[in-house]
């Protein structure tokens, strides 16, 4: 961006939110994230919308409540599973009324920085889709080195796979084909198949550390906003603890990156501007989640299949 239209679009991130710039000049040293990664308040911290400490106690929470007599566990995990499912008719919700506030923001963005946004944008999608790329590449090399398959024979079961998540950019979606690959052709055992595999879907985002990582400084260097070493490494944290309750939906993570990335010191309006060219670098996300889908069921499953043999290729 040309210096006038930086300034404008900054200007306009700070009107909108008066906080941010304070925020930023108040971000705490590591030192202080990692002590206040325990929050004394916890209602409080997701009050301010501290994500981390949420996170962490939710965390020991659950574990606690894990360790409960049955009569007294029960309840409390019915009482959020409810609350849980209500929370992702909410979700629903915010995904139908998406598109509207997606347009309102890039409209606002757009008519100040014209072109050159739209530069910016196209430079982003192909830098995290080329990290995508690599990281689902580098998914390959663990299964050549511990997966007890051929490498060759893998390649081959992960395409239907593949396929289906560029298309539809669901990993929900891709799993019938997942499992009848692992289970037909790389003949993993049935516990992998019925239980790893469909664990690995529910849980497993490979795409989410990365990505909060390449938008926050992507955004940071957009509005002006300093991203230093801790405030990414904190991103980092946040991501890999959030990573596990993102549902298998297309961009589900941009949703939960909105929080995480306001209480780094960024305008909410810069998650609309990433929604809004979301198509592309989400199908990579699919790809990469897929793949570290089948790879970790792969490895998993190495101590209970046997080899295949090159015929089986």
């Amino acid at each position: 961006l040309t210096p006038d239209v930086a300034e404008r679009l900054r200007a306009t991130a700070t009107s909108a939110a008066p906080s941010t710039a304070t925020a930023v000049q108040q971000l705490p040293s590591l030192t202080q994230r990692i002590v206040d990664v325990v929050p004394a308040n916890p209602i409080h911290a997701a009050a301010e919308g501290a994500m981390l400490p949420v996170v962490v106690f939710t965390l020991m929470l659950a574990l606690g409540i894990a360790r409960l007599a049955p009569a007294l566990r029960d309840p409390v995990v019915g009482f959020f599973q409810g609350l849980g499912e209500a929370t992702l008719v909410v979700v629903g919700w915010v995904l139908a009324a998406a598109p509207i506030g997606v347009f309102a923001l890039s409209l606002s963005v757009a008519a100040r920085t014209g072109l050159q946004a739209a530069g910016a944008l196209l430079y982003f999608i192909v830098v995290l889709a080329g990290i995508l790329l690599l990281i689902t590449l580098m998914l390959y090399v663990p299964v050549a080195l511990f997966g007890r398959v051929p490498l060759r024979t893998f390649v081959v079961a992960t395409l239907p796979a593949q396929l289906v998540a560029a298309s539809s950019r669901s990993s929900l979606a891709a799993l019938p084909a997942m499992l009848r690959e692992t289970r037909d052709r790389l003949r993993l055992p049935a516990a992998a198949t019925s239980f790893a595999l469909p664990l690995a879907v529910s849980v497993l985002r490979m795409n989410v550390p990365p990505r909060f990582v390449i938008s926050a400084a992507f955004l940071g260097q957009l509005y002006g906003v300093e991203m230093g070493l801790a405030t990414l490494v904190t991103i980092l944290i946040t991501a890999v603890l959030i990573s596990f309750s993102v549902p298998g939906i297309p961009s589900a993570s941009l949703f939960m990156m909105a929080p995480v990335l306001v209480s780094s010191g960024l305008p909410a309006e810069g998650i609309g501007l990433l929604i809004a060219v979301d198509t592309i670098p989400d199908i990579f996300n699919t790809l990469a989640n897929v793949t570290g889908h089948m790879a970790s069921t792969t490895v998993i499953a190495r101590s209970e299949s046997a080899p295949l043999n090159s015929s089986n290729s």
